[in-house]
């Protein structure tokens, strides 16, 4: 009677895979097939952890999977291309070496096949579980020496091509720079980064990658220091060489609009005007739309005990006492209060620069011996006690181009009205307070009183 064959698994696995491409993993798969073909074993479980590093620690979905089915005898051998495609840590080669011992696993490799069950076996896998840890420890400081290096340099970030540039990432690509800013420009005239997506989508921009965009995806781009010409390495914000796409202020404005904590962070944007605007008189509390079947949209507090109103006169009400007062020939003076003083802030970009030059000053004299610890620790701690400073100042002199249209506008009110739902929000907010009222007990008509409208102070 024939010996049954070996019930094996393959498993495969490729660092990296930018393009998706699967030709590293196919390629492993093909030779493994092979491998078990010459030993008679028959392959029925195939496990790919593609795009997956074994280094970092991270969980790798299919060698999981593999572990469990050979603690459950679902297969009893292991087919790989080289053993440090099934780990690159000792602390994993010491966790598999005792499988293969209490389940009797046999273990081979496209290279060279591993005895598990003998001493010279065992040594042999540590022995090459270490020496691919210390490839990947020498790797891992060459990085981080070329990373420094670039940043020194005023070099992008070696990665992947990002949206806006060329694969070197010195180079503008214009169509792609040109929805960057669109997009930037949109977030901060009062868009939610969901429709911003909904935008990119519905008119077929992809992604470096080809695909469509997720919200994630815009978000990280809108607040990406590279489009400002800038570099983030370790905690030092730096100037690149490359042609910016917005200017450092766009930036800055960017960064305080994606921190407000007033924004909802996932979700679809709101769809009534004045949801998460308002606020309740009585409480004090946020209102909020929701729809009836039968009354249509109503605002009411968060606490539900006060307000709970018709959102359609109180929109239309805001929206006339709003449109009356921009359409007068001083409304110009609302829009350069938001402006800031242009001349201010040009100072303080100046006081910007000076201090970081001053702190990149202090750490070449501690690198030259000139300082000891004590003397850097102290003069940084003044320098960016007073770099905190100005950076706040600058923050609160940042222009909101959620008015930029409507103060050049010779129709307001037809201005106001292609204005999506969301930007019309942002400049409620910019402008005025809105403070609603309980209906009173019995109300059935509307009364204006009941609705506070309060212009902010310049």
């Amino acid at each position: 009677m024939a010996k049954p064959a070996t019930a094996a698994a393959v498993y495969v696995r490729i660092s990296s895979d930018p393009t998706g491409q699967r030709l590293g993993v196919a390629r492993q798969l093909k030779e493994c097939q092979a491998k078990a073909a010459t030993l008679g074993w028959a392959i029925t479980r195939t496990y790919e952890d593609n795009d997956v590093s074994a280094s970092t620690g991270k969980r790798r979905p299919a060698y999981e999977q593999m572990l469990s089915d050979l603690e459950a005898g679902v297969v009893n051998a292991v087919v790989v291309w080289d053993l440090d495609r099934l780990t690159r840590r000792p602390i994993e080669i010491e966790h598999f070496i005792d499988l293969a011992d209490r389940r009797k696993i046999a273990l081979a490799s496209v290279g060279g096949d591993v005895d598990l069950s003998t001493d010279n076996g065992r040594m042999f896998a540590r022995i090459k579980g270490a020496v691919a840890r210390a490839e990947v420890e020498r790797k891992s400081a060459r990085q981080k020496a070329a990373n420094a290096q670039r940043a020194a340099a005023g070099l992008p970030h070696a990665s992947g091509r990002a949206f806006g540039y060329t694969p070197d990432g010195m180079k503008v690509v214009p169509q792609e720079a040109a929805e960057i800013r669109r997009a930037v420009e949109a977030l901060l005239a009062g868009a939610s980064i969901h429709s911003i997506t909904r935008d990119l989508n519905a008119r077929q921009i992809l992604t470096t990658k080809g695909g469509p965009w997720r919200n994630t995806e815009v978000r990280r781009m809108v607040g990406n220091p590279r489009y400002a010409a800038l570099r983030r390495y370790r905690d030092q914000t730096l100037a690149g060489r490359w042609p910016a796409v917005i200017d450092a202020d766009m930036h800055r404005s960017v960064l305080g609009v994606l921190s407000d904590p007033r924004r909802t962070k996932a979700g679809p944007p709101r769809q009534h005007l004045l949801s998460g605007v308002a606020t309740c008189s009585e409480c004090g509390g946020r209102i909020f739309g929701v729809m009836e079947k039968t009354k249509g949209v109503l605002y009411r507090c968060e606490s539900r005990r006060h307000v709970n109103r018709q959102a359609a006169p109180i929109d239309a009400l805001v929206t006339t006492t709003l449109l009356e007062r921009l359409s007068r020939p001083d409304a110009v003076d609302l829009f350069s209060r938001q402006q800031g003083d242009e001349n201010g802030a040009a100072r303080l970009r100046k006081q910007e620069v000076t201090l970081r030059a001053r702190l990149d000053a202090l750490a070449e004299d501690y690198a030259a011996g000139l300082l000891d610890r004590a003397q850097l620790q102290a003069g940084s701690a003044r320098l960016h006690a007073d770099l905190e400073a100005v950076t706040a100042e600058l923050d609160g002199m940042v222009r909101s181009p959620a008015l930029a249209d409507l103060a050049s506008a010779s129709d307001v009110e037809a201005t106001w009205n292609a204005f999506e739902v969301d930007r019309k929000r942002a400049i409620i907010g910019l402008l005025v307070t809105v403070r609603l009222d309980p209906p009173g007990r019995g109300a059935r008509r509307f009364d204006t009183a009941s609705v506070h409208i309060e212009w902010r102070a310049a």
